[in-house]
């Protein structure tokens, strides 16, 4: 049984929040100094993370596990 979770608008802006942050600061950090090479790698991993996790909606569930969603309803066929 995969493990489920009902995303609220708590989340939602969040991850909206979060990934504007982000881009916004481009490849530096929030004190203004550049990034590593490795931090930002880390950093552009983050951002394609969040711009998975902003195509969910409220009230969408979703797997834990894979962050993938569950229809409840699947077509048939």
């Amino acid at each position: 049984m995969a493990r489920t979770q009902k995303i609220t608008q708590h989340q939602v802006n969040e991850w909206k929040n979060t990934l504007e942050q982000m881009l916004e600061e481009g490849n530096f950090r929030q004190d203004g100094r550049p990034l590593s090479p490795a931090g930002i790698a880390e950093r552009k991993q983050e951002i394609a993370m969040l711009r998975g996790l902003n195509t969910l909606r409220v009230g969408q569930v979703v797997d834990l596990d894979t962050v993938q969603p569950i229809y409840e309803h699947p077509k048939e066929g």
